[in-house]
Formats: structure tokens, C-alpha cells, sequence
């Protein structure tokens, strides 16, 4: 995770191609996605476990903190079992309807070809200045599920 993207169409130049599946994710990187980087699983559990003695709030709690864990899983998913191939980001912006300690994550849109069609991915929950790294017209890695090509994220992670 450590490594950085050249961005060239080249496959030389995109860094090294993702390894084989199933890729092993580090624990505190998906710790990260799941928990705590994750705005609707703390929401979640926020809402559950200190007013479980209340009857709505935990109600919202669990949806919210089922919500968060369901997209963590579809990001991990295409990480440490998905099929690669080369993208190119369409768009960097800041989602200003979220926030953790007070900084809004960075979302990243890319355009990807699987199964003969193009399609479009994101990846958000990025807190780190990634747009200061990579910009529109960008070549990465995507990986993707061949099932469900909606199901996709970028390799290696943006942290």
C-alpha cells in the first residue's frame, strides 16, 4: 500500500499490475474502511450502544451501522478478490455531506472497461490530500468484480 501510481497508459509505468486473489488487505487498513473511517458505522454505533436503553435511537443506530459495514464490504470485496484492469479518473471532489473530525473525504470517480462495457466507480472515505497527488485524466488500477463490475475500487487502496 505503501507504493505510488506513475499514471501513464503504459502498464510499465502504472506500477506493478495487482497480485494474484485472494489479495491479503493489512488489518488496519480494513479496520479503517469498516470502523473507523467509516461516517455511517459510527453513526451506527454512536446511536446504539450508549442509548440501548432507548427504543428509536438504537433502531437508527443498527440501520446506520449495517449501512456503513455493507459499503465497507463492497469496497473490500473487489480489493481481495476482484479482476484488474486500467482506468483513468474522471473526477476528484470533496463530499461536503460527511465529515469526521471536522475534514470531509476526498471522492474519486474513474471510468473502467469489464465485460466489453465502459462503467463508472468511486471510491470515497478518502481523508488523506489525495488531490493533490492525482488528477483528471489519471491512469490506475482498478479491480472489479466480472459478476457485478459495479462492485470496484482502486489498487493499491487511496488512504
Amino acid at each position: 500500500m505503501g507504493r505510488t501510481l506513475a499514471y501513464s497508459y503504459n502498464s510499465d509505468e502504472l506500477g506493478t499490475e495487482p497480485p494474484k486473489t485472494p489479495r491479503a488487505l493489512p488489518n488496519q487498513f480494513v479496520r479503517r474502511i469498516k470502523y473507523t473511517g467509516n461516517v455511517m458505522t459510527l453513526i451506527g454505533i454512536f446511536f446504539t450502544i450508549p442509548f440501548c436503553w432507548t427504543i428509536l435511537l438504537p433502531i437508527i443506530g443498527i440501520f446506520c451501522w449495517r449501512k456503513g459495514l455493507q459499503t465497507a464490504k463492497d469496497e473490500l470485496l473487489p480489493l481481495e478478490l476482484g479482476t484488474a484492469t486500467v482506468g483513468e479518473i474522471t473526477e476528484i471532489r470533496k463530499d461536503y455531506t460527511q465529515s469526521l473530525n471536522g475534514k470531509s473525504p476526498t471522492v474519486v470517480e474513474f471510468l473502467f472497461e469489464a465485460n466489453g462495457q465502459k462503467h463508472v466507480g468511486n471510491v470515497g472515505n478518502i481523508y488523506e490530500s489525495v488531490h493533490l497527488t492525482k488528477k483528471v485524466g489519471d491512469k490506475l488500477w482498478v479491480v472489479y468484480m466480472p459478476d457485478e463490475p459495479t462492485k470496484s475500487s482502486v489498487w493499491p487502496p487511496l488512504v
